[in-house]
C-alpha cells in the first residue's frame, strides 16, 4: 500500500538531501520516461541536470502530467510536479521545477530485485561459522537481501535456515556489499539471505541507484510493444505481429531516419503530403501517424491543419517540425489535437522513436512509457 508524505518541511528535507548526492531522477511523462539528476534547491524550486543544446527536446515535459520518480534510503519516491522552465544553478544550466506537494512511496517498490538479466556472473563469498568461506553464485539482489545458487559446489550441510554469515558480494562499477546477514530461506536450488541490520548508507546508496536504474531499465524495454494489433483491417493485417506507423512526409531523409530504428519493431508506412495519397494509406489502417511540417508560413499552417483533420479520432498523431518555431509548433499541435510534437533534427533519431514507442504503449495499454537520457 502507498504511504504519502505531505509534509512541506519533510519533502524539503528529503529533496535537498537528494540534491546533494546529485542523485538519478526519471520525469515520468505520458509518452517518456526522461533520465535527469538532481541539481540543488533553490527557494521553492528544484533544479535538474540538462545537456547543452537538449532544451528543446524538454517541450515534452510541459504537458501537466509530469511526475520524478527516484531512490531514496530503502524505497522509491514519486510526486506530481511542473516545469517551470530553463535556469541556472551554480554555473550549470538546468531545468527548473516546482517543489512536489507530497511524495508517494510505494510499497511493491521497496523490494524490486536485479535478477540474474542483470548482473551477469557474479561470485559472492559467504563466511559461515562451520564450515568456512565458500563460494556462491549471485542470482538476485536487493536493498534487502539476496539469493545465491549452490551449483558452485558448496556442501549441503554448509548452511541452515537461521545461519548468521557474512556477505562480500561484489558488483562491478556500482559497490562491494560488506555484510552481515540471515539466512531467511534454503533449498536444494540455492538459499536466500536477508541483512541483518540493514546496509550502511555508503553501501545503501550506490546500491539503491543501482538497483533503481535496473528497474527503469526492465520497465522501458521496447520487447513489450510486440503482441496483436487488436481489431483493424486492412491490407496490412497480413502482418499482426507489428503495428502499423504511417509517416507523412515528401523528405525522404526523414522519413529514412525515423524508418530505420523503427522498422525491426514495427511495421512503416509512407504517405506523401497529399490528401489522396494520405487517403489511400490511411486505407491501411494505421496505429498512428507522424505528420511532418516544413516551415511555420501560413500555408504549410493550413496544409498540416487539413492532413491533421483526416485522421480519425483514434488514432494517435505525433507531430514533427523543420524550421519552425518550437513554441509555434507546440501550439500548432494544441491546435490539431496531436498527442505530442517535437522539433526535428538528426540529433533527435532515438527520442523520435522513443515518442513513437510511448504513443503506442500509452494508447494501447502497453505498459510504461520508454526511457530517454537528457543528461550526460
Amino acid at each position: 500500500m502507498s504511504k504519502i508524505n505531505r509534509s512541506k518541511d519533510k519533502i524539503r528535507a528529503i529533496i535537498e538531501r537528494t540534491c546533494a548526492r546529485r542523485a538519478m531522477l526519471i520525469f515520468v511523462t505520458p509518452y517518456l520516461r526522461i533520465e535527469s539528476s538532481f541539481v540543488g534547491v533553490s527557494g521553492d524550486t528544484v533544479h535538474a541536470g540538462v545537456v547543452e543544446g537538449q532544451g528543446e527536446a524538454l517541450y515534452h515535459l510541459r504537458a501537466s502530467d509530469i511526475r520524478i520518480r527516484f531512490p531514496h534510503g530503502h524505497s522509491f519516491l514519486e510526486g506530481a510536479t511542473r516545469v517551470l522552465g530553463i535556469g541556472a544553478f551554480e554555473g550549470s544550466k538546468t531545468l527548473v521545477l516546482e517543489m512536489p506537494k507530497e511524495l508517494c512511496e510505494n510499497d511493491d517498490r521497496k523490494s524490486f530485485r536485479v535478477g540474474s538479466g542483470g548482473l551477469g556472473s557474479i561470485v559472492a563469498k559467504i563466511r559461515t561459522a562451520g564450515a568456512g568461506t565458500i563460494s556462491a553464485a549471485l542470482v538476485d539482489v536487493s536493498v534487502h537481501g539476496a539469493k545465491f545458487s549452490t551449483k558452485l559446489g558448496q556442501r549441503s550441510n554448509a548452511l541452515k535456515w537461521g545461519d548468521r554469515v557474512g556477505l562480500t558480494i561484489p558488483i562491478p562499477n556500482v559497490v562491494t556489499i560488506d555484510a552481515e546477514a540471515v539466512v531467511r530461506h534454503i533449498d536444494d536450488a540455492g538459499f536466500g539471505v536477508q541483512y541483518v541490520p540493514g546496509l550502511a548508507e555508503h553501501i545503501l546508496e550506490p546500491l539503491d541507484s543501482w538497483i533503481f536504474r535496473k528497474r527503469e531499465e526492465e520497465m522501458g524495454r521496447l520487447d513489450s510493444l510486440l503482441g496483436g494489433v487488436g481489431k483493424g483491417g486492412g491490407k496490412a493485417s497480413a502482418k499482426p505481429d507489428k503495428r502499423r506507423v504511417l509517416i507523412v512526409t515528401s523528405d525522404n531523409e526523414i522519413e529514412n531516419a525515423v524508418r530505420r530504428p523503427l522498422s525491426d519493431e514495427l511495421l512503416v508506412l509512407h504517405s506523401e503530403p497529399s490528401a489522396v495519397s494520405l487517403e489511400t494509406m490511411l486505407g491501411e489502417v494505421p496505429h498512428l501517424v507522424i505528420l511532418h511540417i516544413v516551415g511555420g508560413d501560413s500555408n504549410a499552417r493550413r496544409s498540416l491543419k487539413f492532413l491533421a483533420g483526416m485522421v480519425p479520432r483514434n488514432v494517435p498523431t505525433l507531430l514533427l517540425g523543420s524550421n519552425i518555431d518550437g513554441a509555434d509548433l507546440y501550439e500548432l499541435g494544441i491546435e490539431c489535437k496531436v498527442a505530442t510534437s517535437i522539433l526535428w533534427s538528426k540529433e533527435r533519431g532515438l527520442l523520435v522513436q522513443r515518442l513513437v514507442v510511448g504513443i503506442l504503449r500509452k494508447h494501447f495499454g502497453l505498459g510504461e512509457s520508454p526511457m530517454v537520457s537528457i543528461v550526460s
